[in-house]
């Protein structure tokens, strides 16, 4: 029984892990386009 507690550890901290990987990339891709538009098309 101690490994289903260790894997929903695991699982829990790839969930928390993943989904600051998408926060972030989706943060640094908002920001990229908003810098690109004020910068302008070259």
């Amino acid at each position: 029984m101690g490994n289903l507690s260790v894997d929903a550890l695991a699982i829990a901290a790839l969930v928390g892990f993943a989904s600051l990987l998408l926060i972030g990339a989706g943060l640094t891709a908002w920001l990229w386009k908003q810098s690109g538009k004020s910068e302008g098309d070259l």
